[in-house]
């Protein structure tokens, strides 16, 4: 059976959770094949679980960018789910998958922004998750992706790579989450030198939230 399942963003400084990403089981499956009927039950799953929970913390919810720009349905569905969240004083932090987007992404994205605590862009660094989407949605945070991590190694050829991108987000005034922490020089690299929140395994490994 499906599940939700949580890990939770971790402030660097303090090791205290600040937030919680939610996974919906259905969506890891099928990857970006699944269709938009999935998606939408996936999202009223887990905001379901949201709204019954009581979580204290934000709660990251992951979307398909290219359904937002796409299917009418799906973007009327995450617009009436983030209404109902706000509504019931839950922060919540809109993640918008790696996917290519078409044209009409960047304006609905904008349309989304009064109704979620942050927009924030997952994945950066890999597939769609460029520069020139970064300039068309102007989110609040990125999400550097785990496999820019290994470029921290000394024998990396893009090892300047990962200190640049902190330099570029802190100029732009974008926060910056780091996935896929590991190792515990991993989170000490990071840790020194300014990152604020992460999340990965060597912090706190996804746990099962609710069986639907």
């Amino acid at each position: 059976m499906p599940s939700i399942r949580s890990q939770p963003i971790i402030c660097l400084k303090t090791y205290q959770p600040i937030g919680h990403e939610l996974f919906h089981s259905t969506l890891r499956q099928h990857a970006y094949r699944s269709h938009e009927t999935i998606h939408i039950h996936a999202l009223k799953d887990t905001a379901q679980l949201i709204s019954e929970r009581g979580f204290n913390t934000p709660i990251f919810i992951n979307v398909s960018s290219r359904l937002i720009s796409e299917s009418n349905r799906f973007f009327q569905q995450v617009n009436n789910t983030l209404e109902q969240l706000k509504n019931a004083d839950i922060k919540i932090y809109l993640e918008l998958t790696e996917e290519s987007a078409g044209p009409s992404f960047a304006k609905r994205v904008q349309l989304l922004k009064p109704l979620c605590t942050q927009i924030v862009m997952d994945d950066f660094g890999s597939l769609s998750s460029n520069i020139d989407r970064l300039m068309q949605i102007q989110p609040h945070a990125v999400k550097i992706d785990q496999l820019l991590l290994e470029t921290l190694s000394p024998n990396h050829p893009n090892q300047g790579l990962y200190p640049a991108l902190i330099d570029l987000f802190n100029t732009l005034q974008i926060e910056i989450i780091a996935e896929g922490i590991e190792t515990e020089t991993q989170y000490l690299w990071l840790k020194n030198h300014g990152v604020i929140r992460g999340q990965g395994y060597y912090l706190e490994p996804p746990r099962i939230q609710a069986v639907v």
